[in-house]
């Protein structure tokens, strides 16, 4: 077959009328691929897999954001669960809400097949598969057998749907075959081809089975992916922009540190001052020294002494090693101060913004995993305890089980004071609400109100008081000049509220 883009380059106009495109001898070496993007997945998904696998084992800077990662997206509580099904006049209706709750707690202490993790730990394991990986596969088994609520899941890395198995769309109407996944007109999954025991396994081999699948239906499996195209059908991994920055980054690291440590180790050598008078028979021909603190040593007759002194590492190694982490940094949607721990010269409005900025990045993946992950969990959890009879609630209306909301984690206050005396200001004003507050530090008002509730019945049966050094209706002590908050245009105040607001830093 002729190929259509042979001299492509060649026949392209010098003078370009976008910058990005011109062809010149500057841009002779930008070689780039018109291919689809689950072509370009199926040439480089495994070297691209397999690499970042060794740098998720053995590269600390990945290490570290895999840490990062997991403790800010998902935290140490997970992603937690919140009915909010409502009765005929709009009201919460608290006991179906507080039945669905109890027997998502309690279903969660146990929810893998093989019985080794709890729904925390499976979904931790799981977002770390999809940033080495660039996907996860998670099927969901429906037998009571091994879970009193009928349902378990069951990890499925990337190895076990070949990429490679692909088979057109036949003439009689079958399903195209794209990656291992089964699509329909649409390009929508219909069914996930998975090998029957992992293709690089002993096991596999030993039964001759390497090349076996199953056909598993795409209601029970649940892939998780960010696409960096559309009609993209599998995932790549989240280090792909900065695995070869790593990589060299790591050589030059173990160059420097190598030639540091022979610097340190050898100290020169004798150099005869007459080289007739070697003689290589001469079993003191190779003279050697043992340096020892606080010593004067001889040199040999007829020898001088060589010192070797090599500057390792060079006084450029710092500042080239902190500009390339930065890179990496950006690559990986992070600030530098927080991926490489480093505080040196930092000061609170920088390190502020580029907290803030972290949190808007893990803000944009917990929603991905409460999209991706929750919703359809919960979606095949609840219709299987409800058959199981392991949860009865008194309604037929099944549409009114699905009103639930997901409270990802938040985080503590950059500046404690001034971001909560922010908060109060909004809220007496009417620019914001106590929910939103309590939702930004990852707390449910529901919670809030009930815990302040039980704290305030506690203290009367001990017969305590306390004075709250904030009153809620009492207006917040601003720093900086006070604002009117009684102009009698509301725009004027709202506009002064604001400014104010953006004055605080």
């Amino acid at each position: 077959m002729k190929n259509p883009f042979k001299n492509w380059f060649r026949k392209q106009p010098k003078n370009s009328i976008y910058k990005g495109a011109e062809v010149s001898r500057l841009t002779l070496d930008w070689i780039v691929s018109s291919t689809t993007i689950d072509e370009e997945v199926r040439r480089d998904a495994r070297r691209l897999r397999y690499r970042a696998r060794d740098l998720a084992k053995n590269n600390p800077i990945i290490v570290r954001y895999r840490a990062l990662l997991k403790a800010n997206v998902i935290g140490h509580c997970g992603i937690k669960l919140d009915a909010q099904v409502k009765n005929n006049n709009g009201k919460l209706n608290e006991t179906i809400n507080g039945k669905i709750e109890t027997a998502w707690e309690d279903w969660i202490e146990d929810v893998s097949v093989d019985g080794k993790y709890s729904l925390i730990q499976f979904q931790h394991l799981a977002i770390d598969t999809v940033a080495t990986d660039g996907e996860v596969f998670i099927r969901i088994i429906n037998d009571p057998a091994i879970n009193k609520y009928g349902i378990s899941l069951q990890f499925f890395d990337a190895d076990w749907i070949d990429h490679e198995y692909n088979v057109p769309r036949g003439t009689n109407g079958q399903n195209e075959i794209r990656l291992g996944v089964e699509v329909n007109e649409w390009g929508r999954p219909v069914a996930y081809w998975i090998y029957y025991f992992h293709p690089n396994e002993i096991m596999s081999r030993m039964t001759h089975a390497a090349n076996k699948r199953i056909r598993v239906p795409a209601e029970d499996i649940i892939h998780i992916y960010d696409p960096d195209r559309i009609n993209q059908t599998r995932g790549t991994t989240w280090y792909n922009s900065v695995m070869f920055s790593i990589k060299m980054l790591g050589g030059y690291r173990e160059a420097e540190v190598v030639a540091a440590r022979t610097a340190s180790a050898k100290m020169g050598w004798f150099e005869w001052s007459d080289p007739s008078a070697y003689n290589p028979q001469d079993p003191n021909a190779q003279a050697q020294m043992e340096a020892t603190p606080g010593t004067i040593g001889e040199v040999p007759p007829g020898r001088k002494f060589v010192a070797w002194s090599p500057d390792h590492p060079t006084t450029a190694y710092p500042s080239f090693v902190k500009e390339e982490n930065r890179n990496i940094a950006t690559g990986l949607k992070v600030s530098y101060n927080i991926l490489f721990n480093d505080l040196e010269g930092v000061s609170f409005s920088s390190i502020r913004t580029g907290v803030l900025n972290d949190r808007d990045q893990w803000k944009v993946l917990q929603r991905l995993w409460v999209d991706k992950f929750c919703k359809r969990l919960y979606r095949a959890w609840i219709q299987s305890a409800l058959l199981t009879r392991e949860l009865i609630l008194d309604s037929r209306d099944f549409k009114k089980f699905m009103a639930v909301k997901w409270q990802a984690r938040g985080w503590d206050w950059v500046d404690p004071l001034r971001d909560i005396q922010a908060d109060i200001l909004a809220i007496n004003n009417g620019l914001g609400s106590k929910s939103e507050s309590l939702a930004e530090r990852g707390l449910d008002i529901e919670d809030v109100f009930e815990e302040l509730q039980t704290e305030k019945e506690l203290a009367i049966e001990f017969g305590l008081a306390f004075t709250a050094t904030i009153q809620p209706d009492s207006k917040p002590v601003v720093d900086k000049k006070q604002i009117d908050v009684a102009a009698t245009d509301a725009q004027t105040s709202n506009r002064l509220i604001m400014n104010q607001l953006l004055l605080e830093d």
